[in-house]
């Protein structure tokens, strides 16, 4: 019997937990065409690389759209079975809410296995292709990356500024050209009031077609005549149309970019993010204890080279006794302010002035050491971030189905309209409470461990309660409830005026 009912619980569920997750990944890559439209609009691409595009932005969604589909998909299963007085029959039956639970929690742990092997091991595949293929796409037509006001390069090299660009023809207004092919500096300059770009079909030519412009060139001068004339000789000619031919590269597609992303903690699965996190960790130790001796040896102790004749080893060793050293160093028999006494006002002076110099010295570069390794701590979290989402993503997966059983026999109702509405209201709390500690935990605000599990943490003890109110028949949403809910929704008719 319980087989059998195992069997029809869990047909039950994939029929609505296949068509949530193709929806959900279809909402979420709409989304992602929104955001690159810019990038992909106008760039003559052909119909197969826009198909792979699409389906390595589709792989990445999975991990995001997989506890979303099954959320909805648990509540509208167990919201149907409860419409249906299917739950009641089988409670009648001695059959207890968790026993009815039971065949889709070891469904949804398989689930949330899967779903951390592909965050582990294909998703960061996923992700190498698909930011290659993006920057590949981004880069294959660089006159899509003129903005308007603002230096661009669309070419290695070139840098141009627009005052305005039309869109629908590529027609420039207000140009400035730096060409720094040469690598002389800005020794190239054109301006031009108006102008056209384009590329060649075979994409090997970038083609500017200027016109009312200037053009300013400096000369290339011997070293030796360079220091004796301090004057730099150049030529200056004005057009009235000009068409300036720019080698590209490459043709088409460039896909040997892969190498640019495969470090990113992105690309890295769980193994490769630790050994990545161990790495960091100890360039991080090692730039600490040197900006520590370059304090004491630049700032403190100027001219003493026992630091500088120091090996590594003997810094680190040195580096983790730092209260030692300050009881050493407080040890010291040189009365400084006996020397400063026996100094005139002027000798005064310049210390005071030498000593004030010195001292923004170090200041600054404290706070430029501290923007460092604030920067390195960041780059750590993110590696310890990405580690831990792929353990939170997969545990999401059954802590939805833990919230979403009991939620869908109280509000006993199946389809798309409520359960949609209670499943994307909880995901989004979920969501929220997520994407805030994430943050605090990319600013090394709190501990990455911390901030990745908070919103686990936060709906466990809710899907207990739910789970415990459900089995034991202590919270139901009366059809009193429905009708009230969509009583807000009705349009209410206007009563017509009664002529006799």
């Amino acid at each position: 019997m319980f087989k059998k009912l195992h069997i029809y619980i869990i047909k039950s569920f994939l029929g609505p937990w296949i068509a949530t997750f193709f929806i959900c990944v279809f909402l979420l890559l709409m989304q992602f065409l929104w955001k690159y439209i810019d990038d992909l609009v106008g760039k003559g691409l052909e119909w197969n690389v826009i198909t792979e595009l699409l389906f390595y932005a589709s792989l990445t969604l999975v991990p995001l759209a997989l506890p979303l589909s099954v959320l909805l998909a648990t509540i509208m299963t167990y919201g149907s079975l409860g419409e249906k007085n299917e739950l009641f029959a089988m409670k009648s039956g001695g059959v207890s809410l968790y026993r009815i639970m039971y065949p889709l929690f070891v469904f949804n742990l398989i689930i949330s296995i899967g779903a951390f092997y592909f965050s582990n091991n294909l998703l960061p595949y996923t992700n190498l292709k698909m930011r290659s293929l993006l920057y590949s796409i981004q880069q294959q037509r660089p006159e899509i990356s003129i903005r308007n006001g603002i230096f661009t390069e669309p070419v290695d090299n070139l840098s141009i500024k627009v005052d305005r660009k039309y869109r629908n023809n590529n027609t420039l207004e207000g140009i400035l050209i730096y060409d720094h092919r040469n690598k002389a500096g800005n020794t190239n300059v054109t301006t031009a009031k108006a102008g056209n770009i384009k590329i060649t079909e075979d994409k090997s030519y970038l083609i500017l077609d200027l016109s009312d412009g200037f053009r300013y060139e400096e000369l290339k001068m011997d070293n030796d005549v360079k220091s004796s004339n301090k004057k730099h000789p150049h030529q200056t000619s004005k057009f009235k149309n000009q068409i300036v031919y720019i080698e590209l590269d490459g043709l088409g597609l460039d896909r040997n970019n892969e190498d640019i992303f495969k470090n990113g903690f992105e690309m890295l699965n769980n193994k490769q993010l630790k050994q990545a996190v161990d790495s960091l960790k100890n360039s991080l130790h090692k730039r600490e204890y040197d900006i520590y001796f370059n304090i004491i040896e630049y700032s403190l102790f100027k001219g003493e080279n026992k630091w500088r004749n120091m090996s590594d080893e003997e810094k680190l060793i040195a580096y983790t006794k730092v209260e030692e050293s300050t009881i050493d160093l407080n040890k010291s028999t040189l009365n400084i302010d006996s020397i400063y006494n026996n100094l005139n006002s002027s000798q005064k002076r310049k210390v005071v002035d030498f000593a004030y110099n010195y001292a923004s010295s170090a200041k600054q570069y404290v706070e430029f050491s501290k923007d460092e390794l604030s920067g390195y701590n960041r780059w750590i979290a993110r590696h310890e971030i990405e580690w831990h989402r792929k353990f939170v993503l997969a545990i999401a997966c059954l802590l939805f189905y833990v919230i979403g059983a009991p939620l869908g026999a109280i509000i006993r109702k199946g389809g798309f309209g409520f359960p949609v509405i209670i499943s994307v209201f909880i995901f989004l709390i979920y969501y929220i409470i997520s994407i805030t500690f994430e943050k605090t935990a990319r600013e090394v605000v709190m501990a990455p461990e911390f901030g990745m599990w908070i919103s686990t943490f936060i709906l466990i003890p809710v899907g207990i309660f739910i789970t415990y109110k459900a089995a034991n028949d202590s919270m139901r949403i009366s059809t009193h409830f429905y009708s009230k809910i969509t009583g807000i929704f009705k349009r209410k008719s206007k009563r017509q005026p009664d002529y006799q």
